[in-house]
């Protein structure tokens, strides 16, 4: 199963900016299988609770929010979802 990664926001500088270094995180990490979208609508934004964005989604999950927006974090937020993703992998073979 591959991430669903959003990043949800006015489509703002930052938004732009989130979305360049997911983008590339992507490629770095070579997940082939991700999807990534930008998502505008003011009803997601609030659906999520996002306050300050532009906010970082992954597979369902807020990892982020706010203008700050530090490569490494994004990149761990990422890798941790990578790593959710294959215990669950893992557990339904198991059983």
């Amino acid at each position: 199963m591959g991430l669903e990664i959003q990043i949800i926001g006015k489509g703002c500088y930052f938004c732009d900016q989130l979305r360049k270094i997911v983008d590339a995180l992507v490629v770095e990490l070579e997940i082939g299988d991700a999807s990534v979208e930008s998502v505008e609508d003011m009803g997601e934004l609030l659906e999520y609770g996002v306050v300050n964005p532009p906010a970082l989604i992954v597979n369902g999950q807020l990892k982020m929010m706010g203008r700050v927006l530090v490569r490494s974090r994004v990149r761990q937020a990422i890798v941790e979802e990578l790593g959710a993703d294959s215990s669950t992998e893992s557990a339904d073979r198991e059983a």
